[in-house]
């Protein structure tokens, strides 16, 4: 890494949302497991599927899940050291590992560190969705009688009038 850290910082980009995911010196977990700094929901990726750990200057891919992750199109059998541009397949997500700049329109993802949000629900960070699959529902606000009630209204009222004035 050169001086300035914010030119060569390390990202996984999740190119289907847009979003980057900030390395650091400590293990990044990618998985099903809700502890996992990236988590996805697919019955194909274990709950600890695969680790990003930063040796040395170098960050190297650790498959620590069931087969599957896949590196450019091969399968990973071994820790593999990271490049900048490579493609990290994980079930139906593709993860690009980055090194500096990041393309246009990418969104950086706060860490998940819970000392830094509530413990609300509503606070927890991004869980990646097959596209496959289907996104999970969210909880929804509950929403006002006052416009299906005005809508009747209008209904009856247009109804009256149909009827009564023929």
């Amino acid at each position: 890494m050169t001086e300035d850290t914010g030119k060569d910082q390390p990202y996984l980009v999740y190119e289907f949302e847009r979003r980057a995911y900030p390395l650091s010196g400590g293990p990044f977990t990618i998985g099903r497991d809700a502890g996992s700094e990236i988590v996805i929901r697919e019955p194909s990726v274990s709950r600890s599927h695969a680790e990003v750990r930063a040796e040395g200057e170098e960050f190297v891919l650790h498959a620590t899940g069931a087969t599957g992750t896949k590196v450019n199109g091969e399968a990973v059998a071994a820790p593999l050291q990271l490049h900048d541009g490579d493609r990290i397949e994980v079930g139906s997500a593709e993860l690009t590992f980055r090194r500096g700049k990041l393309p246009l329109g990418v969104s950086v993802v706060d860490s998940a560190d819970g000392s830094a949000h509530d413990p609300d629900s509503m606070t927890r960070r991004e869980t990646i969705k097959s596209p496959i699959l289907g996104a999970v529902s969210t909880p929804q606000k509950k929403s006002s009688m006052v416009p299906v009630l005005l809508l009747l209204v209008v209904l009856l009222a247009v109804a009256g009038y149909y009827f009564f004035m023929r």
